[in-house]
Formats: structure tokens, sequence, C-alpha cells
């Protein structure tokens, strides 16, 4: 039996950072990437399609949407399987309770533990629904698992060995103990293989910077007994990119200026939304304009954030050696200014050239943007 696993699309999400019309053209983008799921699942020959939740953001449904994803369930034709996540929940009002879904959609509709026997395929389904934005007890944990002979699936939007989320938090060790010969979850955006048969899909298309690079569906061939063969599909049209590129040791604008425009040129041979993190320690004089640069290739890239992280230091000094109040900041700053963690760093670059701008009675000027 071959099955694809999707999750996490978050169809209608609102894109409230973009102007209307651009927002409207992501959700559209959104409705094409659906489209290219089923007619994966069809030129792969899949028996049935999982959904492991969040296939909507929201509990607003666009008339258009509604429609797109009951044609789609039914020219597919065989078994569409839906578990209902935490953004897109079963209520009474919901999208899967008022919709005339055809007759091969099965959605799950209880907190608890349900299955769904596919006779003819000789495959049992089980999972369960959100019926709120939060399910904070597994459902896996006090039923005991049931008798099976035939494949055995679980199709769940869970938050996997997280005892405290509020997520649905199932344990390895419940999905083990009931024996599924694959778990196809939802929830966790990014692509994660907790086993050879525990699997999150992850995203098939990015939204923002928290889904970064191509975006996937999986292919699953399954039989009894046997480990199943997982297969990763780049579904993504378009995506997210969140890099680094250092300017340590440059010392001209125009060798600064060509790095950074490599890096912009190697990225805008497929669609993307990049944000761009300058580093490195440098002369005050050697960083360019980056506005001038998002102008520059606005037009090559989905869209373009240039972000100063640089240290910008006067004729070279290190800061570190001044006895002033200056280098007293910069060194109360230093555990921050050397994190491994990237998001830590920026802060405190930025803290660190206000402060500094504060102590000389300068204004700041944000990013390089004058």
């Amino acid at each position: 039996m071959k099955f694809l696993h999707t999750a996490d699309l978050h169809l209608d999400s609102a894109f409230c950072r973009s102007a209307q019309s651009d927002a409207a053209a992501r959700r559209h983008a959104q409705r094409e990437t659906l489209k290219r799921i089923f007619a994966l699942a069809k030129s792969e020959g899949c028996d049935m399609v999982l959904i492991a939740g969040d296939l909507f953001d929201g509990s607003f449904i666009f008339p258009e949407t509604k429609d797109l994803c009951i044609k789609l369930f039914e020219d597919f034709g065989a078994p569409v399987v839906i578990a209902p996540g935490n953004h897109d929940p079963f209520l009474p009002s919901s999208f899967y309770a008022m919709a005339k879904l055809p007759e091969n959609v099965r959605v799950f509709t209880s907190q608890s533990l349900e299955q769904i026997d596919f006779s003819e395929l000789h495959t049992t389904v089980a999972g369960y629904a959100f019926t709120s934005a939060a399910l904070p007890s597994s459902p896996l944990a006090s039923a005991g698992p049931a008798p099976h002979e035939d494949i055995y699936i679980l199709c769940a939007h869970a938050d996997l060995d997280a005892p405290t989320s509020r997520y649905a938090p199932l344990l390895t060790s419940d999905i083990q103990r009931y024996g599924f010969d694959y778990a196809a979850l939802g929830h966790v955006h990014n692509p994660t293989n907790v086993s050879e048969y525990i699997r999150y899909c992850g995203f098939p298309e990015g939204r923002s910077f928290d889904e970064l690079g191509d975006g996937y569906v999986l292919t699953v061939e399954i039989s009894p007994d046997a480990p199943p063969i997982v297969t990763s599909h780049k579904i993504s049209n378009e995506r997210y990119l969140w890099q680094e590129v250092s300017l340590d040791g440059v010392s001209s604008e125009a060798d600064a200026r060509r790095i950074i425009e490599d890096t912009l040129t190697t990225v805008s041979n497929e669609p993307t939304h990049l944000r761009l993190d300058v580093v490195g320690t440098l002369s005050e004089d050697v960083l360019p304009n980056l506005s001038t640069l998002e102008v520059a290739y606005a037009d090559r890239l989905l869209s373009l954030e240039l972000r100063d992280n640089t240290l910008s230091l006067p004729e070279g000094a290190y800061l570190e050696k001044d006895t002033t109040l200056r280098g007293e900041f910069y060194r109360s700053l230093l555990p921050q200014l050397i994190s491994e963690d990237g998001k830590e760093r920026s802060l405190a670059l930025r803290a660190l050239k206000i402060g500094l701008a504060a102590i000389d009675g300068k204004d700041f000027i944000d990013g390089g943007k004058k």
C-alpha cells in the first residue's frame, strides 16, 4: 500500500505583513501548492492521502479554497484521511462539519483515538481530532493497543515527547506500544525523522522566516512486517532563506559590496525570500549602503531584507583595549557578542551600536541605511 503524507499547509493564512494584493496572491499560491500535492499523489499511484493537521490556518476559509479542497478530494477518488489540528480543530461550525465532503474523505472528530478500516487496502488508520485550540493530554496515554492484522497507521497532529505541551503530547513509547507500522505526524514544521516509521513531513511551502528552505511531502510504501520505504518530494515553488555573510578582513567598500552581491546573485537563481545578515568587524567606512543594494536586487528576489549586524570600529581600534566607558560597555556585552546564538549576537550588536552612539552623543543610524 502506498500513501502520501502531508500536513501544516495552513491554507488561507492572513499574511498580515503583506499588502492586501500580495496577501491574496500568497493565498492563491497556497492553493496551487495543494493542487501540486494531489497531482503528485495521482502520478505516484498513491492509494491514500493522509493530512496530519493544520490543513487550514484558522476558522475563516475563503469560498474558493473550500471549493478547491472538495474538488481535489473528489477528483483523487481514493481515501483522504484528515486529522484536524490546533489551527483547524473539528468544531460544529468548522469546514469539516459543515461542508458536504466527498464520500472518500474521512475526518477524525473526537479527542479520543478513533480507527478507520479500509478493508480493500488491508489497512487501518488511527487518529484523533483537536476539538479546540489545545489538546493537553495524549490520546494514546490511557487506551490500550487494539489488535490488528493489517497495516496499522497513525495519522496525528502532535507534539512528540513533550509531556507539558498543550498540543497532544504523544510519547514515542506509546506509539511503539501500539505497534503502528507508520506514524504520519504533523505540527512540527521542520521535516523530522524520529525513526524509520515515525516521521514529521514538515511544511509543503514556507510562509515566513520561521519556515526556511524548500517544502516537501512524503510518499510511503508500506507492507506488514517490513520497514516503510519513504521518499521525500520537493513540492514548493518558492522558499525562505536566512543567511549570513561575513565581511571580516574586508578593507574597502568595493570589496564588501562585491561579497554581498555574490551572495545575492547565487541565491537569486531560485524564487526566494531572503533575509541576509551582514556580519564581521570592519572600519566604519567599509559597509556599503544596504538600502541601495536592496533596491538594486528587488526585481531578482521575491523579497529582500539586508540587516547590518557588523561591528564597526573606527580606524580598526579594538574596544576590548579601551579603558574608557566605551570599552567597559563593550566588555559587558562581549559574552553575547560572541554567542553561538545568532539572534542573541544580533541583539547584542544592535545594543552595542546604540550604546556607543549614546556615549558619543551621536544619533544612531540603523542598518547602514542612511
